[in-house]
This record gives C-alpha cells, structure tokens and sequence, in this order.
C-alpha cells in the first residue's frame, strides 16, 4: 500500500511540476514586459518636458548675453568718446603750444586770457551761486562780476607785461645783470647811452658774467680781465663752448708747427660742412674734423665717411695741384670698424687727444673809422671773439691779459661796473 502510494505521487510530480514552472516562468517574463512598458511610457511622456526647459534655458541665457552685449557697445561708445575728447584735447594744445612758440601777440593774449580766466574762477563761481541760490543776491552778483571782469583784466596786463619781460631777458640775457633793482637800472642808464640793443651787446662787459660784482668793482682791468678768463678756462661750459676750445687748441698744434690755419667751423658754425679747421703749409692742405665727447662714446664709421666725402669735394674746389688730406682729431677713440675705413680711405687719425693748456686770447689788428690802425684783444666770451680772424703779421694769440697790454693791445668795448 505504502509503496503503491508512493509510485502514484512520483507520477503526479513529473506531470505536475513542467507545468507549474511553466506558470511561474511566464508570470515572470509577464511582468517584466509589463515594468519595461511602463519605464518606456514614462520616459515617452517625459521627454517633451525636458526639451522645453533646456530651450528656456537656451532662450534665457541669449538674452542674458544679448544684455552684455548691449553693455559693451555702451561701454565702447562711451570710450570712443573718450579717445575722440582726449585727442581733441591734445590738437588744442599742440595748437596752443605752437602758437606760443610763435610768440605771436595773439596767441599771447589768448594766454593770459585763459590764466586770467583760471584765477577768477572763484568769482565766477560766487556770482553764479548768488544768482541761482533759494534767494537770490542779484546785487551782490553784480558787485562780484564787476570785481572779476576788473581782476581779470589787472591779471592778463601783469601776464603780458611779465611773459614780455621773460621774453626780452631770454634774447637778452646780459640784461640779468642790471634789471635786480632799480639802483642797479639807473646805474646803466647813467653810464652808457644805449641807442640800440646792437649797442648795448658791444658795450656789455662780459667779465661779469665770471666774477661777483665787488671783484669788479675793486680790481684793475688787468686784473679782473685775467680773473674771468681764469675762471672761464676752469669753470663750467656748454658742448658749444667745450667743442670749440678743442678746435683753437688742434689749431694751436697746427700753427706750433708753421701751418697757416683756418678756423672754418667757428667762423661758419652749422654752415661748415664736417670742415672745422682748414691748416695750409706750401700746397699741402688739410681738411680737420674735431670731435670732444665723453670719454665713454666712440666715433663710429660714419663721421670718417663725412670727413673723406667733404674732403673730396674741397680737393674738387680747389684743385688737383693741390694735395688735400683728411684729419680725424678725438678726445676720445675710434671703433674698430672706424679705424679700417680710415685706413682704407686714407683717413688720418688721432685718438685720445685731450685739450692741454693753449692761448685763447686774440690779439687783432684793425683800423678805426679814421682808418688808423688798432690794436684789440678779445676773449673767449666777448662779442666778436668768433668773428675775429687772426692771420696777418702783427696778430697773435697769448695766454695772459698782461702779455696782450705788453704788445699794445687793449680790450674791444668801454668798461662800466
């Protein structure tokens, strides 16, 4: 019995399970299907939601950079107005600045206008206030303008007055020396006539330029004239002054040695064309270039280029019977590069020459109006010092004042101290 119970369960089980696991299998893949159509549902109906916000979003952030951009060009315009005011600014005051320096009466008067101007603003302020205030001054304005318009008119005649003064001391600039004091104003007039300022130049002693005014005054001629020139050889000069001592002195070696010398550049300055000394011995002729510098500069190529070019046009002026040589004098040294065209081109050079002591005063033969002969002796600031040429018999240069009287020479102008 048990056995036949058995064999009937063992039966029912393999019918049985195939088909509950067929049911269980089913069910499972059921309700899968049913979960991945709804996922697929719910992301369908989703989706539309998502796009509009990232459009929003899209449209929000272009108007958000449509608004920076509006900033910028705002911002552009504002800095081109700028450019556009400051460049206006600087062509008024090139404008002004140029006709200042044409120092005509009428951008003078603009000047002191404008100064005049700037310091009554104040005024013009106060009067505006009173006029506009809760109760207005119209009185007290009108008192106010009146007292501007008078100041600013005091204030443009002082400017006028002061800029010519400046501009009269700037032309003429030995006129420091007696406009200090009234006292000193009078002192001149009592002294010398002045029917022009070509006369007023030719009588100005220069020595006060070099000694103080009790020096002057407590010294003899002698004796104060050789002080200024002591106190000119020592003391400060400009790179004029100092380039045409360096020129006397090469002139003074050339002339130690019997050469006949012309001081070209000093007597045709910016019209000298790289001649500063012409120096003549028989038909030898040389063409001299002087150059003064700081000691930390050298002379490069291009100043032996102008000296062989001016060189070669000179021995054209004058000649092939003549032997004309090109003369390179420095303080200073060449560059190598220098040095090979020099030598290449003929070039004669001398580096590291510095000024040593040499005479500076000229002593000039000449004749007065009555066509007697004159003997002037002129120093290195006097008024015709560049102008005079010494090359007759009976002219020299000397060291010292004294030696200049002992030969009979006397100063070129009336003393007054």
């Amino acid at each position: 019995m048990d056995i036949f119970l058995f064999i009937i369960l063992m039966i029912c089980g393999f019918v049985l399970i195939p088909g509950f696991y067929n049911a269980i299998k089913d069910n499972f893949f059921n309700n899968n299907n049913v979960n991945n159509t709804t996922k697929t549902s719910v992301n369908t109906v989703s989706a539309p939601f998502s796009y509009r916000s990232e459009v929003q979003n899209l449209k929000n952030q272009i108007e958000e950079d449509k608004n920076k951009l509006s900033k910028y060009e705002k911002q552009l315009r504002e800095n081109k107005q700028i450019i556009e005011n400051l460049e206006y600014g600087l062509l008024e005051k090139d404008e002004l600045y140029e006709n200042l320096q044409k120092k005509t009466q009428k951008s003078v008067d603009f000047l002191t206008s404008m100064i005049s101007d700037h310091n009554t603003l104040q005024e013009q302020l106060t009067e505006k206030y009173l006029k506009t205030k809760k109760q207005p001054a119209h009185n007290e304005a009108i008192r106010i303008k009146e007292i501007r318009e008078i100041s600013k008119l005091h204030i443009e005649k002082y400017k006028l007055l002061l800029y010519k003064y400046e501009y009269l001391l700037n032309i003429f600039p030995d006129l420091t020396n007696y406009v200090d004091s009234f006292d000193s104003l009078n002192n001149l007039a009592e002294q010398v006539q002045i029917k022009s300022i070509t006369n007023f130049k030719n009588e100005y002693d220069h020595v006060t330029k070099y000694i103080t005014k009790r020096e002057y005054q407590s010294l003899n001629v002698t004796e104060r004239n050789q002080l200024a020139l002591e106190k000119y050889i020592k003391g400060a000069k400009s790179d004029w002054q100092i380039g045409r001592d360096y020129e006397l002195y090469v002139g003074h070696i050339y002339s130690t040695k019997k050469w006949k010398v012309e001081y070209f550049g000093i007597e045709h300055k910016l019209k000298d064309m790289g001649r500063d000394l012409i120096a003549i011995k028989g038909n030898n002729h040389h063409v001299i270039q002087c150059k003064y510098w700081s000691q930390e500069k050298i002379i490069h190529e291009k100043h032996l280029f102008q000296l062989f070019g001016t060189s070669t046009i000179y021995q054209m002026e004058i000649g092939d019977a003549i032997t004309v040589r090109p003369v390179f004098y420095t303080n200073t040294k060449l560059s190598d590069k220098a040095k090979y065209f020099a030598d290449l081109l003929q070039v004669e050079y001398h580096e590291n020459i510095p000024i040593k002591d040499f005479p500076r005063i000229k002593c000039n033969l000449n004749k007065d109006m009555d066509g007697m002969e004159t003997k002037i002796y002129h120093l290195p600031f006097d008024q015709q010092y560049d102008k005079t040429k010494i090359n007759k018999r009976g002219e020299y240069f000397v060291y010292s004042v004294k030696e200049a009287e002992e030969k009979g020479f006397r100063r070129a102008f009336r003393f007054f101290g």
